[in-house]
């Protein structure tokens, strides 16, 4: 019961800041407003924005209230879309809020499961999840738990994946349901992050590899009996998303196409490969584009965007064979996605709800630096970043960590570096498929769930870097005082009797 009760508490605090960080006890809500994408999944149950023109995007503040209408007919696939509608269907009208209440139950039950698990071996290792869950509540993060977005799903999805892994570091095989729990939390966040957009696959193609490969025995059973259960889980993840994947990829052809082929030719091929028109099958004038997106201006604004509208999928296609005959400018665009990363803050969404009073940009989307429609303002808005390698030097200190982990476990904390190596790679995952999947177009947002798990592989390091500072700090300072000549301090010998 001292355990249960422990989590609980541990639960109620987390829920608690979460839910003041979003300002939905009493005061202001925070939150991300509307770029245009929440469409995609606010009709799916026949919403409609509670404004004059019936429209939510760049209003200059975030709509909260909804009415009803008519449901769309293709409304994105996505595990938000089912979070989101879970909350939305079955009343007149509908509120931001109460989303952002969803997600701080949610957040809530994972934490209390995780802390329930992680003090298997001791309660002290409630420390352990300090790492998943303080990125969580920076606002620069937590804010889109009460927006139309998709990203917080993956959010949601990134941080139960994150506590499973660290109920993995703190726990044993032989913990039983503590593992067994472990297991289900990296399953659970591996399929809502997942499926939240296409764009966050890696969070699910890792949590296969953490179940493939992660030990859990309940009580007495034989020693196979523990290496069996994740790699069954695991078969049983890949059988169960099949299906939603396909369907995902199918709607995101049906109605990004062409605007991720333009984005992925104009922003990104056309601009790190100059010249590179004619093996992609473009008109030559195509390079005086280069650099610009398929928004604002809309495809019409580029020289040989109509060659490209034809094929869309086949230009595409031959814009990745190219990217594959030259590795070095992919790494250096997937090093620019993490250098994006520094840009979570997203601040062309506003945060404060929309009201008569709200004054929106300009009724289209602006071309700021962490828009990316524009390579000037875009390159000036990297220019700008303060420590633009620190992103990449953290993705190479964490997998550093997950080898040693691999090859010393003997201690939780050195375990802990899996924690990091994982956080890393799914960074590493999100930032290639968004450079690859939409070129350089708003790479802030596509790669702000990346931002997250940077953060977690940052705090992670420092648990498993923290012990062994202090072990060594220590052993210094007893040679410091042994070389003064002061002996450590011992228990006084009993005084001699006098006869």
């Amino acid at each position: 019961m001292k355990r249960v009760g422990i989590a609980t508490a541990t639960a109620a605090v987390a829920a608690l800041a979460l839910a003041l960080v979003l300002g939905l006890l009493g005061g202001t809500p925070t939150g991300a407003g509307d770029n245009g994408d929440g469409y995609r999944l606010f009709c799916g149950p026949g919403l409609t924005p509670s404004t004059p023109d019936h429209k939510a995007s760049w209003l200059g503040g975030v709509v909260l209230d909804f009415g009803r209408g008519t449901p769309c007919p293709d409304p994105q696939p996505s595990s938000a879309a089912v979070l989101f509608g879970s909350v939305a269907n079955g009343h007149g009208s509908f509120s931001l809020v109460e989303l952002g209440w969803l997600y701080v139950l949610l957040v809530f039950l994972v934490t209390l499961l995780a802390a329930w698990a992680v003090q298997a071996r001791g309660t002290l290792r409630l420390l352990f999840l300090l790492p998943p869950l303080l990125p969580l509540l920076e606002p620069a993060f937590a804010r889109l738990f009460v927006s139309t977005f998709a990203e917080p799903a993956g959010l949601f999805g990134a941080y139960t994946l994150m506590c499973g892994l660290a109920v993995i570091a703190a726990t044993r095989a032989g913990d039983g349901f503590a593992r067994l729990s472990a297991l289900l939390l990296v399953a659970v966040g591996g399929v809502v992050g997942g499926l939240a957009k296409i764009g966050f696959l890696p969070l699910f193609v890792l949590a296969v590899l953490v179940c493939a490969v992660t030990a859990a025995r309940p009580g007495r059973g034989a020693w196979w009996a523990g290496r069996i259960v994740g790699p069954v889980i695991a078969v049983l993840l890949v059988l169960e998303i099949i299906a939603p994947i396909r369907t995902n990829l199918a709607w995101q052809d049906r109605n990004y196409a062409d605007v991720n082929a333009v984005n992925v030719v104009y922003t990104f091929v056309l601009a790190d490969l100059p010249g590179s028109a004619h093996r992609l099958g473009l008109p030559e004038d195509a390079q005086q584009s280069a650099g610009h997106a398929y928004y604002p201006d809309g495809p019409e604004a580029l020289a040989g965007s109509d060659v490209l509208l034809e094929q869309p999928g086949t230009v595409k296609h031959k814009a990745w064979d190219l990217l594959l005959e030259h590795p070095g400018v992919l790494a250096g665009a997937i090093g620019v996605g993490l250098q994006a990363t520094l840009g979570r803050s997203l601040p062309y969404l506003p945060d404060t709800p929309w009201s008569a009073a709200s004054r929106p940009p300009d009724n289209s989307a602006p071309v700021s630096g962490d828009m990316g429609g524009d390579s000037t303002t875009f390159q000036q808005w990297l220019d700008g970043m303060g420590i633009p390698w620190l992103p990449a030097v953290l993705v190479l200190l964490s997998l550093a960590a997950a080898v040693v982990a691999l090859l010393r476990n003997r201690r939780s904390t050195t375990r802990y570096g899996i924690v990091a190596g994982v956080a890393a790679t799914a960074a590493l995952g999100i930032a290639a498929m968004a450079v690859v999947g939409d070129g350089y177009f708003e790479i802030a947002k596509h790669v702000w769930l990346a931002a997250y798990l940077l953060d977690v592989a940052t705090l992670a390091l420092g648990v498993v870097v923290a012990p062994v500072v202090l072990r060594r700090g220590r052993e210094l300072w007893n040679r410091r005082r042994a070389a003064a000549g002061t002996p450590e301090t011992r228990e006084p010998e009993p005084a001699t009797p006098v006869n």
